[in-house]
């Protein structure tokens, strides 16, 4: 029996012997990913209610009288030069054939009187006709051609007349309202439809005047639309001075997401002081427990573990404070089950 009560004693020595060497090496290295903390500056900053705004909005006028025979419907769409009706007026066919007569009356005049200087050119030559037939010759000549040269002119003004009967779009854009119809006589200068730019938007907002700091030209806001996405807009300009009986500044932003509709209402996101400069780290760093949060920074291969205190947010990005630096590598995947001071694999 006495052998037996050793080995017992020697396997129970043998299990203490190795769980005191694995206490010694501590737990096994833990996979994790990592990415460097950064410097950048952030702002505290507030939601205000904004909207989109079609940056040309153009009432179209007939340029010359007639009757309405086609129109643009209201949210067709229209690109630049493209037609946006017809005006018809019945007296422009009559002119045209007016003046091309009269085109064809005057060019065989100066025909004619180009001959006939000639024919008197060889008499003169040969003393068989005086000076002053040729003379005048010379002056009916010269007058048939400036008669020529105004009829050609006032045929070509009519049909640049002719031309403005078809209005064309000045921008791309769409059709928001019919302020004539078909069949109706229109004189030059009277409205006939209004069109709004559909390719180049802008992002109005109301400030008050204690931000007027915040707002420079080229600063890069957010905001949030219907759907709750965040897209990026770019202060464009402003207007330093009060225009509304709210006496705020307006301000004018170039979005550059391609999402937005004309008035749609979105969120901005302004800054209410200027930015500063802050660590941060993403979102994914911090490991939050109910003593406070914390996050682990690798240094020679093994997982320090850092308390910090949170504060602003932009995106992925939070500010931390505590004893991490710009450039430090913190855990962002595998951070959870970390033990400070435990040794790492880092992925690449």
């Amino acid at each position: 029996m006495q052998p037996f009560k050793n080995n017992i004693w020697m396997s129970l020595f043998f299990l203490f012997a190795v769980a005191s060497l694995h206490a010694q090496q501590g737990p096994p290295p833990a996979t994790v990913q990592v990415t460097e903390v950064v410097a950048m500056e952030m702002a505290p900053t507030r939601l205000v209610a904004a909207y989109s705004k079609a940056r040309f909005i153009t009432t179209i006028q007939a340029e010359s009288s007639g009757r309405v025979i086609e129109i643009a419907n209201v949210g067709q769409i229209v690109n630049a030069g493209e037609p946006l009706g017809l005006i018809a007026d019945e007296e422009y066919a009559l002119r045209v054939a007016e003046l091309k007569g009269a085109i064809d009356s005057q060019l065989a005049q100066v025909e004619f009187l180009q001959s006939e200087a000639v024919r008197l050119q060889s008499l003169e030559t040969k003393n068989l006709t005086s000076g002053t037939a040729l003379d005048k010759n010379n002056a009916d000549l010269k007058t048939a051609k400036a008669d020529l040269n105004q009829a050609r002119s006032r045929l070509e003004q009519l049909q640049n007349d002719i031309s403005k009967l078809t209005p064309k779009a000045p921008f791309n854009g769409f059709v928001t309202q019919q302020i004539a119809q078909p069949g109706q006589y229109l004189n030059a200068g009277q409205n006939l439809l209004e069109i709004m730019s559909s390719d180049d938007l802008e992002i109005i907002a109301q400030l008050p005047f204690k931000m007027k700091e915040v707002i420079q030209i080229g600063n890069q806001w957010q905001y949030v639309d219907s759907r709750g996405k965040t897209y990026q807009a770019t202060v464009e300009r402003f207007i330093p001075a009060a225009t509304s009986d709210s006496r705020q500044i307006q301000v004018h932003l170039k979005d550059h997401s391609d999402q937005l509709l004309p008035g749609e209402p979105i969120q901005l996101k302004v800054p209410e002081s200027l930015p500063q400069t802050v660590t941060a780290v993403p979102r994914d760093a911090l490991v939050l427990r109910r003593q406070g949060a914390h996050i682990f920074i690798i240094r020679d291969n093994a997982a320090i573990k850092i308390a910090v205190s949170t504060g602003l947010a932009e995106g992925d990005l939070i500010t931390v404070t505590g004893a991490v630096e710009p450039g430090d590598l913190v855990v962002t995947r595998g951070n959870e089950r970390l033990r400070d001071q435990q040794n790492v694999i880092i992925l690449e």
